[in-house]
């Protein structure tokens, strides 16, 4: 099972969290954020049948590691966004994440909080037995299906570097009340050089009140 989910507002020894990292950021509509990922492609809203992504082998979904936090922050900055040019390579499709499997449940609501979970994809040691990971540490944006499924209210999701400090006002896949929905997105990433991140990604569920499941499908990176 992917271990990449960082997890805010539980302890880092929590049984069950071995890769989710939870940490605190700028509160959601900060004035002036932008969106943190290169593109957005395609329009959220699309139903599929089931959570119809590839690679979905329940096993090799990671567990979740460890949790880490910061203060909530108010002040308005922008969020980070990915410069250019970069070179796309592609990847064997892989899910890196899928909460209904991962042993951590579905992402909570976060919306009134500036709480994210921040995933570090690049990890070299990301999957278990021997798995290979073909995103690299140094991956400054990743290619991927975000799918979201069995959400107790409607709400959207949004993605962005793990080493932003401001939640962007832009929604990559939004959903009503038990839909399973999916967008493809490119997502920006923070690398090492910019801290402890493997690119690194923060999703946000800004539901003010619905739980969600998120499924992560990796078919390609930039750097």
């Amino acid at each position: 099972m992917p271990t990449g989910r960082h997890s805010k507002g539980r302890a880092a020894d929590d049984s069950g969290l071995t890769r989710r990292r939870f940490l605190r950021t700028a509160g959601v509509g900060t004035a002036g954020a932008m969106v943190a990922a290169g593109a957005v492609v395609g329009q959220a809203g699309a139903e599929v049948a089931g959570a119809a992504v590839p690679g979905a082998a329940a096993q090799q979904i990671p567990a979740r590691r460890k949790a880490a936090r910061l203060e909530l922050q108010r002040a308005g900055a922008a969020a980070l966004a990915v410069s250019g040019p970069l070179a796309f390579h592609t990847i064997s499709p892989q899910r890196y994440l899928d909460t209904r499997f991962d042993g951590g449940g579905p992402f909570p609501p976060q919306g009134t909080t500036g709480e994210i979970f921040i995933f570090d994809f690049g990890d070299p040691d990301y999957f278990t037995g021997g798995l290979p990971n073909e995103v690299p540490p140094g991956a400054q944006a990743i290619a991927c299906n975000l799918t979201v499924t069995s959400g107790t209210s409607g709400g959207n999701l949004r993605a962005f570097p793990g080493n932003s400090d401001v939640i962007p006002l832009v929604s990559n896949v939004n959903w009503t009340t038990g839909q399973t929905v999916a967008n493809y997105a490119i997502v920006g990433a923070a690398t090492p050089a910019a801290g402890s991140f493997q690119a690194a990604v923060a999703l946000h569920n800004a539901s003010t009140r619905g739980s969600v499941h998120v499924i992560v499908d990796i078919s390609g990176y930039f750097i």
